[in-house]
C-alpha cells in the first residue's frame, strides 16, 4: 500500500499541483512543558501589552506629535487582531468546557 502523505500526492497524481506543506510552528508556540494557566497566562500577558503600547503610542502621537500615523495605526490594528483572537479562544475554550461537562461518564 502507498504512502498518502501530500508529498506523494504529485506523482501519484498528474496534473495536479502539489499540496503545500504545512508549516511547522517549532519555538513559537511551545508550553515548554509548562502549564496550561501559565501558557494562557503569558499569552494573556502578550495581548496587554500590545494594547499598553498602542495607547501610548496614540497618546504621544497626541500630545507631542513625533510619533508617526502608520505606527499609531499598525500598532491598533495589532491589538484589534490579538484582542479578537484572545475573544474567540475563549469562547471556544468555555464551549469545550461546558461540552465536558455535559459528558456523561
Amino acid at each position: 500500500m502507498k504512502n498518502f502523505a501530500p508529498q506523494n500526492f504529485k506523482s501519484m497524481i498528474p496534473g495536479i499541483p502539489e499540496i503545500p506543506q504545512i508549516p511547522t510552528l517549532k519555538g513559537v508556540v511551545s508550553t515548554g512543558g509548562g502549564q496550561f494557566k501559565d501558557v494562557l497566562t503569558s499569552m494573556l500577558g502578550n495581548v496587554n501589552n500590545m494594547m499598553n503600547k498602542s495607547e501610548q503610542l496614540t497618546e504621544a502621537a497626541v500630545t507631542t506629535g513625533k510619533v508617526n500615523l502608520h505606527e499609531v495605526m499598525i500598532a491598533m490594528a495589532e491589538e484589534e487582531i490579538a484582542l479578537g483572537l484572545t475573544t474567540q479562544v475563549a469562547g471556544k475554550f468555555i464551549s469545550t468546557v461546558e461540552k465536558l461537562t455535559q459528558m456523561q461518564v
